[in-house]
């Protein structure tokens, strides 16, 4: 065994063999009969093949690879922090992987300004196979697990509860407005968003391994605060990038409450005026980004992340388990909050 137990480089064979898996599904799918599907749905199983081909290449043609490793390690470590022995887990990375791209997919097309309307005939196609890549998968997955009936209800339960809490926090998302947004506003919907599938990753992990409620509870309250740590570092590529989606779309960002919160009357109405025409104009784009990157500003948002962090390897701590995995467990919070702003680190 390698050092680590299950370090960056087995993390990155496991992410390897996933893909690889996900592949194979989609050639079953393209022939309609993956995951229990009668013959004859060659249309449903084609479209979802077609999806995830897509959603693969896009990972790698915008550099996301470290965050689909992180996304296939998760349950595989708490697995290993609970058995010892992560294999048992990959299919809940291949069920966390398939919510992504999903949910990346319905989340652009929410974000991308001028997006065709949902009527348009190739939209909602690809809504449909979201849907189902997304929905239904993950479900005929599950079902398809050879483990105690108990044990199948609790993972379905963390699936549906996934999907539940993550549209939550997409609609706190779309309708919290940077006028009224504050720092706690916006972090309650990441704890939806994106808090939502790591917590279900990490809590189904633990029920594979025979956890019980309260356990599992406390594995998804780690993997909860992952995943808003790993919201934060989306926003954070996005302003690095230079793409500035977030403030085309006029979405309020922690950075950004967390700038309003901070600035008197006058400088915040200044800001505010800067985001509204920051939808249409590149130019008010930039000099709020100059602003939201001020060093000082980030010093504050450094410090205000801080406690996030800690209660990330807090929560570690009291869960404990096989201490190699629970080590691999405190790194992968660490190089997270190692791509954030304001902490003096590279920025993936």
């Amino acid at each position: 065994m390698e050092a680590g137990a299950f370090g960056q480089a087995a993390q990155e064979r496991a992410a390897a063999e996933v893909e690889a898996e996900i592949g194979r599904l989609c050639e079953r799918l393209a022939e309609g009969l993956a995951m229990g599907l009668d013959e004859g749905r060659e249309m449903v199983g084609g479209a979802m093949a077609e999806f995830l081909v897509d959603f693969f290449e896009t990972v790698r043609a915008k550099g996301s690879r470290p965050g689909m490793r992180g996304m296939v390690a998760l349950p595989m470590l708490v697995h290993g922090a609970e058995t010892g022995d992560p294999a048992p887990a990959r299919p809940l990375a291949v069920v966390h992987l398939l919510w992504w791209a999903a949910a990346r997919y319905l989340d652009d097309l929410t974000d991308v300004p001028g997006a065709p309307p949902a009527g348009n005939t190739a939209v909602a196609k690809r809504v449909l196979t979201a849907l189902a890549v997304g929905g239904q998968l993950p479900a005929r997955l599950v079902a398809d697990l050879p483990v105690p009936d108990a044990v199948r209800c609790g993972l379905a339960g963390e699936v549906s509860r996934a999907w539940l809490d993550a549209v939550d926090g997409q609609l706190r998302d779309l309708t919290d407005r940077p006028s009224a947004a504050t720092p706690a506003s916006v972090l309650r919907g990441y704890a939806g968003k994106t808090g939502a599938p790591y917590a279900m990753a990490a809590a189904s992990a633990a029920r594979l391994a025979g956890a019980g409620d309260d356990r599992a509870g406390g594995w998804r309250a780690f993997g909860r605060r992952l995943g808003v740590l790993r919201q934060l570092v989306n926003d954070q590529r996005d302003l690095a990038s230079g793409r500035h989606e977030d403030l085309a779309n006029g979405t309020a960002t922690y950075l950004l409450a967390h700038l309003l919160s901070a600035l008197p009357a006058g400088r915040r109405r200044e800001a505010l005026a800067l985001h509204a025409g920051a939808r249409h104009s590149a130019c008010a784009r930039a000099e709020l980004t100059a602003w939201m990157l001020d060093d000082d500003v980030l010093d504050g948002y450094a410090a205000s992340v801080a406690p996030l962090i800690g209660h990330a390897h807090d929560l570690l701590g009291l869960l404990g388990g096989d201490p190699a995995f629970v080590r691999e467990l405190h790194d992968l919070v660490d190089e997270t909050a190692g791509r954030l702003p304001g902490l003096r680190l590279a920025v993936a």
